[in-house]
């Protein structure tokens, strides 16, 4: 099972307008197989999130960008902007199990909540990483920081999840 999430996410309401299709857009390009492009260009990954709907029980799909991965842990580290306000977050407290693409990779998946002291170690490797991309990203929902104590206090108040492949059945 999952662990309560630590922060309420750092953005204070959710997306309107062409800001929320700007937001759509990597799911959008991933169903049109150009996800690539955006990987490409932006030097993010990105990983495809199928949720159970909680009240729904119908297959949601949102697309998150991955702030790292430990490759001798297999554990994609994800991070959600709105918090437990954000559907997918909220699905999975309720409906722990989920599928998830990275790639041309698909699994099964389950997730874990994560202190905030891990969401700033890694919201600060993602900056020296790619700075202009964690930037970027930042802006477009109006968190802007001119230094590594301005994200690291931005850090503070997200919500990261650490996601671990589970062992395919069959």
């Amino acid at each position: 099972m999952t662990t309560e999430p630590v922060a309420e996410g750092v953005f204070k309401s959710r997306p309107h307008g062409l800001l929320r299709l700007f937001f759509k857009a990597p799911l959008i390009l991933h169903r049109l197989g150009l996800v690539w492009w955006i990987e490409k260009f932006s030097g993010a990954q990105w990983m495809l999130i199928t949720t159970t709907g909680r009240k729904s029980g119908k297959p949601r799909q949102v697309m998150v960008d991955v702030v790292d991965y430990d490759k001798e842990a297999d554990t994609f580290f994800v991070e959600a902007a709105y918090g437990q306000r954000a559907d997918w977050v909220r699905n999975i407290q309720v409906n722990p199990d989920f599928r998830a693409q990275v790639g041309r990779r698909k699994f099964p998946a389950r997730a874990k909540f994560l202190p905030s002291e891990i969401a700033e170690e890694k919201m600060i490797a993602l900056m020296r990483r790619a700075p202009r991309y964690a930037k970027a990203v930042m802006a477009l929902g109006g968190l802007k920081y001119k230094d590594e104590a301005g994200l690291r206090a931005l850090s503070r108040k997200m919500v990261l999840l650490a996601i671990h492949p589970q062992k395919q059945e069959g």
